[in-house]
């Protein structure tokens, strides 16, 4: 895994991560969260992803989708390494 910019708070109005192939993506709070994934035209939820309480995954983003989500998650940019 090989980082590619620094950490970011995500929001629950605003996406985030629309140009990124993958993030990783951690909960900084003591209990579970969700993370919403958003469309490429930012104009509908394609689902949610719980993360649980100060744990972290790696979640694959298509063409444009962004992350949603408290600002207690927090993500950063990943490309497999090599790239």
């Amino acid at each position: 895994m090989r980082v590619m910019g620094a950490e970011t708070d995500l929001a629950t109005g605003t996406t985030k991560f629309t140009t990124a192939g993958a993030v990783r993506v951690s909960n900084t709070s003591g209990t579970a969260g969700l993370v919403t994934v958003r469309n490429a035209a930012d104009d509908a939820d394609i689902g949610t992803i719980r993360v649980q309480g100060n744990s972290a995954i790696v979640i694959s983003l298509g063409t444009g989708e962004g992350l949603r989500g408290a600002t207690t998650m927090k993500g950063t940019q990943i490309v497999a390494s090599g790239f």
